[in-house]
């Protein structure tokens, strides 16, 4: 279920019996996307790119449904 009021946006989800619930707003003064953020703050919490890679093939390897 999606409610929109003004520049909030709220997202209601359920997912194995627990209900999730998003609000996002938009902001006039807003320099980057909520996107561009979230990319910059894990890549600034990193290392190095290859790690980011080797725990992603890691983590593809143990949570992969896949046989």
């Amino acid at each position: 279920m999606n409610t929109a009021v003004n520049n909030t946006h709220i997202t209601h989800t359920s997912i194995g019996g627990t209900m999730y619930i998003v609000e996002s707003m938009v902001s006039e003064n807003a320099r980057e996307t909520a996107y561009s953020k979230v990319k910059r703050l894990i890549l600034s919490n990193v290392g190095t790119p290859l790690k980011v890679s080797e725990s992603s093939q890691i983590l593809a390897k143990y949570n992969s449904t896949s046989a």
